[in-house]
């Protein structure tokens, strides 16, 4: 069994009988709860699993039985030019070049935001620029799983009820 740990923002603080279910369903064994005060809740876990996907699985189903909703699970996967700059130990603008095609080898990842904000996935850069630069970046699957989730997570709630079946389509795509 390895350790992993991870945390889940929920839809709200639990009330008194939701923690009392959370206590119930086992999760506040390896877990705490933590509240801001704006409203915002999450729940911090740190648990031993075969494998994250079991972590994270156990995790979410706890929480759903618990009466609470996951809404998204934190993580690191969303970078700008200046920590993708930091992380490869290069000048921001040598990453501005490459993201436009003017270094490098071209074919950087997409840009996963709009408006003007240039947020990319840590995850395909890092994949990128070990083929592309010969960077040394230890691979990191445990993080790349986390923002699996958090996105899925993400979709199925904007999806609710509706258009799961396209969410199962895109996941087996």
């Amino acid at each position: 069994m390895n350790n992993y740990e991870f945390t889940v923002q929920i839809n709200r603080p639990p009330t008194a009988a939701e923690y009392d279910a959370l206590y119930e369903n086992g999760l506040l064994d390896d877990s705490g709860v933590e509240e801001s005060a704006d409203g915002r809740a999450w729940i911090v876990v740190d648990r031993a699993a075969p494998t994250i996907d079991d972590a994270i699985s156990s995790a979410l189903n706890q929480i759903r039985s618990s009466g609470l909703t996951p809404t998204n699970i934190a993580h690191n996967d969303f970078v700008g030019r200046a920590t993708i700059a930091t992380r490869l130990g290069v000048t921001p603008q040598y990453v501005h070049l490459l993201t436009t095609g003017k270094r490098g080898p071209g074919g950087f990842p997409v840009v996963e935001s709009s408006d003007g904000w240039a947020i990319y996935s840590w995850s395909q850069v890092a994949d990128w620029a070990r083929r592309n630069l010969g960077a040394v970046i230890p691979e990191d699957e445990d993080a790349k799983i986390l923002a699996m989730a958090d996105y899925l997570l993400r979709a199925k709630n904007l999806a609710g009820d509706n258009h799961q079946e396209l969410i199962r389509a895109l996941i087996a795509a």
